[in-house]
């Protein structure tokens, strides 16, 4: 599947390539100090070429999507499969957007958008560790409605989301291909993941 789409104010999102490497370095790069540990838990990657060169490679066990403005990359959103299970395909998702390009509803669109084609690439679980302090991130993932699956431990936030009950937030998502047992990656979780929320 490629993602393509437009919004917010006429932002093109697509599924990023090798292509892309640079335009992916250089927006890595650019991260202030603070939003590098927010990202990375600690300071930026050393080799960002490489780390940028694997976030865009496109299989079944990785997908990176990317918002441009025009031509310039403001922001990507990516998964990584952790578990390949049968029936609990489990991915963990990431997220960066270019600071002056904060709180536009971008990060919103890209988490939504990769929530959409992990749904349709059969993954049925998005994880993910966030810090307490990134404020942004967790408005995200509960301006998605996902709230129930954030877990507060800490300075730590665990995100575990069960993909069953994505084409009931997004009734427009056509339903993934049934074919042989493919289907059985989408089902409901027996795991319900609760936390306080935001204030």
């Amino acid at each position: 599947m490629t993602a393509h789409g437009h919004s917010p104010t006429g932002m093109a999102v697509r599924a990023l390539t090798s292509d892309d490497r640079d335009a992916v370095a250089s927006l890595h790069k650019q991260m202030s100090a603070h939003d590098a540990y927010l990202r990375f838990f600690s300071a930026r990657p050393k080799h960002i070429d490489e780390f940028a060169e694997q976030l865009c490679r496109h299989d079944s066990t990785h997908l990176a999507l990317g918002a441009f403005d025009g031509n310039d990359l403001v922001g990507v959103a990516n998964y990584v499969v952790t578990d390949t299970t049968p029936g609990h395909i489990t991915a963990e998702i990431a997220l960066a957007v270019n600071e002056h390009d904060q709180r536009h509803g971008i990060g919103t669109l890209l988490v939504q958008r990769l929530g959409t084609a992990a749904y349709l690439y059969r993954v049925a679980h998005l994880t993910a560790e966030i810090l307490a302090e990134n404020a942004l991130m967790l408005a995200i993932i509960i301006e998605q409605g996902w709230r129930d699956a954030l877990r507060y431990e800490g300075a730590t936030v665990h995100f575990d989301l069960a993909l069953d009950g994505h084409e009931h937030q997004h009734p427009d998502t056509p339903a993934p291909p049934q074919e042989g047992n493919a289907g059985r990656a989408i089902r409901k979780s027996e795991r319900r993941i609760d936390g306080p929320g935001l204030p």
